[in-house]
């Protein structure tokens, strides 16, 4: 049986949100239609939701990793518009920490980063998507989720950091504030069954594995792969994958204002992106092609 959460919309009418239905599908996709601000709304779903319908929606490679996680659905009525995640910021990150004024000592830094959200997935659902603009709209909402935020750990949210996919990312220009560069490390270029051998090789070797519990460092992977590297000598395993990415920030908004924020995107984003549009053929009419 189909579990569905019922919704008010802001003129007072309430609907049903098919969540589950959306795990049945190969690849989410959503048509063009034309947009009522007063039919969107968020629904708070599970971390293991997001990372269920994201590979259906993005070709973008994610992996939730331990630490805070919070996920949401924007429907539209019953349309999904798309997806957010919030999850416990990196430790380091050299542009981030600098804007901020971040301790330098890890531990006052870890203390400080309980108030802000890496925004690790922000994913739209296509076509519509394209007409309309609504990655901006997903940026938008996510920097007023602090109620969730302070509901769910009990700390104020005061921001929220993303990076692009490379370079700087038109779905954040104009919207967050650009504040760098990456260096380009990370392993999202080495797969699954890669990255299981290598642990494979470290059960077999008696090597210790680090730690994935939340508390034991940022980035378990990472850490586990750097620790294959450095106990086998594999000179082919790299931690730079060469990806540059742009690193933005966008203080947290007043969740009292959501409704504002959705009417403040359509004059300024969506409307206007969709009149210009309207009778054009998407370039892709899913996230994965």
């Amino acid at each position: 049986m189909q579990t569905q959460l019922a919704f008010q919309l802001s003129d007072g009418s309430s609907i049903l949100t098919p969540s589950l239905q959306l795990l049945e599908t190969e690849i989410i996709s959503t048509p063009l239609f034309i947009i009522d601000t007063k039919k969107i709304y968020v629904e708070k779903v599970s971390a293991g939701m997001i990372a269920k319908l994201q590979p259906k929606m993005s070709k973008a490679i994610w992996r939730p990793a331990p630490g805070r996680k919070l996920g949401f659905i924007v429907w539209h009525e019953n349309d999904m518009l798309g997806v957010a995640f919030l999850a416990s910021p990196v430790i380091n990150m050299g542009a981030r920490d600098l804007f901020l004024n971040l301790p330098k000592d890890p531990s006052l830094k870890g203390k400080e980063l309980r108030h802000y959200a890496d925004l690790s997935v922000c994913v739209s659902t296509q076509p519509i998507g394209w007409h309309w603009n609504v990655g901006k709209l997903i940026a938008l909402l996510a920097t007023t989720f602090g109620d969730y935020w302070l509901d769910q750990y009990k700390d104020e949210l005061k921001g929220i950091v993303t990076t692009s996919l490379w370079g700087k990312g038109t779905q954040y220009n104009r919207v967050y504030k650009f504040l760098g560069y990456t260096k380009g490390y990370g392993h999202e270029h080495i797969n699954d069954e890669n990255y299981h051998k290598m642990l494979e090789w470290m059960r077999q070797n008696k090597i210790d594995i680090p730690s994935c519990k939340f508390g034991a460092g940022s980035n378990p992977r990472m850490r586990r792969i750097a620790a294959y590297k450095k106990a086998s000598g594999d000179k082919s395993v790299n931690l730079k994958h060469e990806k540059i990415r742009g690193i933005y920030y966008h203080p947290s908004v007043d969740p009292n204002t959501r409704q504002q924020i959705i009417e403040d995107w359509y004059k300024r984003w969506g409307f206007n992106r969709y009149q210009k549009t309207m009778e054009m053929n998407p370039p892709y009419l899913t996230g994965l092609t």
